[in-house]
């Protein structure tokens, strides 16, 4: 098994400890973000999971106003979450886009199992996840509760 794939088993597998807030900030402000609050306030949501390092990151990023009125019309709030780069690599990738968050160490990626990057992930108010799809406007379209 090569490094990448133990990695993403490492990821898929891992669990944080139950009820654990994840550390997550805000990208633009640097402030800390307590992630349950937001879902409660923001969620259901299509959650894009990005990184400037992954392939068809670019694309993905490039569609996230489409993916935003996607979420909407199905009833969904929707956030950017970059993840496993420095604040400082985020920021330069990601300037111009007027709100994301920040996840350095992918506290997000174990808690809901993804293992591509970009992807979507439909998150519940309460975190759980209640899909997860590929990063593009027509899945997100295409998704619905099951």
């Amino acid at each position: 098994m090569n490094r990448a794939t133990c990695l993403l088993l490492a990821l898929a597998l891992a669990q944080p400890a139950a009820g654990a807030e994840l550390s997550l900030v805000d990208g633009v402000s640097g402030a800390p973000l307590a992630w349950g609050d937001w879902l409660a306030r923001r969620g259901p949501a299509a959650v894009l999971v990005w990184a400037s390092w992954a392939p068809g990151a670019e694309e993905a990023l490039g569609n996230r106003q489409a993916l935003a009125e996607a979420a909407r019309e199905q009833g969904l709030g929707f956030a950017v979450v970059d993840v496993q780069e420095s604040l400082d690599e985020a920021r330069r990738a990601l300037a111009g886009v007027e709100s994301w968050v920040h996840d350095r160490h992918g506290e997000l990626l174990k808690s809901y199992r993804v293992i591509r990057v970009p992807s979507l992930v439909i998150v519940a108010k309460d975190g759980s996840v209640l899909g997860r799809l590929e990063a593009n406007v027509e899945a997100l379209r295409s998704w619905g509760p099951r």
